[in-house]
């Protein structure tokens, strides 16, 4: 026999036996890039004797000896040494949450938010990084605007850099947009030089942005390859010592900071609790002092084409 008049998942709805969505006690990871480029470059190690510049001195070149003659006085050669500068900043962010979060049982806590602060330190390196390429770090450029980036822009690379004097392996960082017209030209390619996909392995040791090798040149690729100027992306390769940074130990802050207000010290990151009772209100700051630079021109050639 038919039951009629039953309660409906709809009528509790309506009179508030029922809730239309309950939350999940899963938190999932949102898609983006967290390719942290600092393995490609050298960290010079911070003293902080009275200023935030670190002058980093590159010794001169050694020069061949000459064969002066019998009885002939050997003038001296000038020593001539370069340098290049290091100025750190600081570099920080913020989340606040009200005290409703917590009480409400929402998903979201303080500790979530601490994790989610130092997962940025490698996405503020690399915007950092990726900056130099268009800010002056390199002088020789390959690639043209507004042309979509080619295999051969890649092999004007390698030959600069070899031209330059430097030696395989290289590191090219590219934005998406880039490395796929690079896949999509290399398609048209024949010969011996194949490129080498990205394995499990590799992965590992090389960080999620690396997507495999060509040429005696290890690709990357970063969403932090700036569109500059307007309409193109200025990726880059380069080789071992082309980008220098440092880190200043933010151990030094300690003693500044409340212990109980202490989340975090990570050597090269501090985070702290800020807590408003007056707007129910905890907020966890994150600092680092961070910074990058040029450190030899010649070891680098930045690759710009059509985004």
């Amino acid at each position: 026999m038919a039951v009629t008049g039953a309660t409906t998942h709809a009528n509790m709805l309506t009179n508030g036996g029922a809730v239309a969505e309950v939350l999940s006690s899963l938190v999932l990871e949102q898609l983006y890039d967290p390719t942290d480029l600092r393995a490609l470059c050298l960290r010079v190690p911070f003293d902080g004797a009275g200023s935030s510049v670190t002058h980093v001195t590159q010794d001169m070149i050694p020069g061949a000896f000459a064969a002066p003659g019998e009885n002939t006085t050997t003038a001296a050669t000038a020593y001539t040494t370069a340098h290049f500068d290091i100025t750190v900043a600081r570099y920080s962010r913020a989340y606040a949450l009200t005290d409703l979060i917590p009480v409400s049982g929402d998903v979201i806590d303080i500790n979530r938010v601490v994790q989610n602060l130092v997962n940025g330190v490698s996405l503020t390196f690399t915007d950092l990084i990726c900056d130099q390429f268009h800010n002056g770090a390199f002088s020789n450029s390959v690639g043209t605007a507004g042309v979509n980036l080619s295999v051969d822009d890649i092999y004007d690379a390698i030959f600069q850099l070899t031209a330059s004097l430097n030696s395989a392996p290289y590191a090219c960082v590219l934005h998406p947009v880039q490395f796929n017209d690079f896949l999509s030209s290399l398609r048209a390619e024949t010969g011996a030089a194949q490129f080498a996909p990205a394995t499990i392995e590799m992965l590992g040791q090389k960080g999620t942005g690396y997507k495999g090798s060509w040429m005696n040149t290890d690709f990357y690729v970063s969403d932090s390859v700036d569109n500059t100027p307007a309409g193109n992306y200025t990726g880059a390769m380069f080789a071992q010592g082309a980008i220098a940074y440092s880190m200043a130990p933010v151990s030094r802050l300690i003693g500044h900071i409340p212990a109980g207000s202490l989340l975090l010290d990570a050597g090269d990151i501090v985070v702290e609790l800020d807590r408003t009772a007056t707007d129910g209100v905890s907020a966890a700051y994150a600092h680092m002092f961070i910074g990058v630079s040029g450190a030899e021109d010649s070891r680098g050639v930045r690759i710009r084409t059509d985004a």
